[in-house]
């Protein structure tokens, strides 16, 4: 009798989310964090994105921000589309999402979060990565296939 072998594939991804609540303009979120935290955010391409029970094709506005010498890449997404429709309904009231791909061991993310929470325009900034449910999964391979093809990381 021949074996079966099963093999599961599971989708991990290699960002950390955090949550900003900001009522600022996307353009105007990243100058304040260049200016306020020393990152070099500049705009691309947006992030063409079908939220969960959708059938339209939604899009994002993404500032992304690399550190080649320290191997860490940030992406500053819009979490409202260009005519309203959030990528994450929860938690309510969510403005941005900053995805940090970088090493854990070595990247200070209490130092960031407490550096966020000290622009006075935020209103509040958390990590996102136990709170987004289901849609966290589809959302970030979407983001990785959107970072692969646009971004050429």
């Amino acid at each position: 009798m021949a074996k079966k072998t099963l093999f599961r594939l599971e989708f991990e991804p290699e960002y950390r989310v955090l949550g900003v609540f900001c009522r600022e303009k996307d353009y105007r979120f990243g100058w304040l964090l260049n200016n306020n935290l020393g990152f070099n955010f500049a705009s691309t391409p947006d992030f063409a994105f079908i939220p969960s029970k959708s059938n339209e094709v939604y899009y994002y506005s993404v500032y992304s921000y690399r550190k080649e010498e320290l191997r860490q890449t940030f992406f500053l997404v819009n979490n409202h589309s260009h005519i309203g429709m959030p990528i994450f309904k929860k938690p309510p009231g969510l403005d941005f999402l900053l995805l940090v791909k970088a090493d854990d061991s070595r990247f200070n993310f209490t130092g960031l979060l407490k550096n966020l929470r000290s622009i006075p325009q935020v209103t509040a900034a958390y990590m996102l990565d136990d709170v987004l449910g289901s849609t966290k999964d589809t959302f970030l391979y979407d983001f990785e296939v959107y970072v692969a093809q646009e971004m050429k990381l």
